[in-house]
């Protein structure tokens, strides 16, 4: 069994949430076509959801670069930050819970960054959706991209580096 750990912001700790549903084998999560892989695979030790700068900073022991723009309480990135700011994520989860696979989302403007860090290997991509934080455009769209998108990377990963495949 592979431990999995998120850090979440644009995506809310949903896919944390998820994770530990199937892992847990939660009746409302059954139905889902990747139950049978996570069901049996995985294992989540932490799932956060973490909008703030200094209290990622503080929980992760990381330092992040500073926020292209001021919003609210929130830090907001381009795209090419968010990318960064997302392994950074990642890589304090790793470094901090020793876990065999950290996942770390963030967005701002742009398509946001997201990075699910192996034990071998580091990911890294966007979702589908431009959105902006600032005017409101697309967020709903983008996280559920993202929750999406990561989730269907892991299951190729879990596939290509760990030789764990759906039946």
């Amino acid at each position: 069994m592979l431990s999995v750990a998120t850090a979440e912001c644009f995506t809310h700790g949903k896919i944390g949430v998820i994770l530990h549903k199937m892992a847990m084998g939660y009746e409302d999560v059954k139905g889902h076509p990747y139950y049978p892989i996570f069901n049996k695979n995985i294992y989540v030790i932490a799932s956060m959801f973490l909008p703030q700068k200094d209290v990622i900073e503080s929980i992760l022991n990381i330092k992040l670069p500073p926020s292209d723009y001021t919003y609210r309480y929130a830090k907001v990135y381009n795209e090419k930050k968010d990318i960064e700011v997302a392994y950074l994520m990642a890589k304090g989860l790793k470094n901090k819970l020793r876990c065999n696979i950290a996942i770390g989302t963030t967005a701002g403007i742009g398509r946001g960054g997201i990075c699910i860090l192996t034990d071998n290997r580091r990911y890294l991509f966007t979702t589908d959706i431009y959105g902006d934080i600032l005017t409101g455009k697309n967020l709903v769209e983008r996280s559920e991209n993202g929750v999406s998108k990561t989730l269907n990377k892991l299951v190729e990963i879990l596939s290509n580096e760990y030789s764990i495949r759906l039946l």
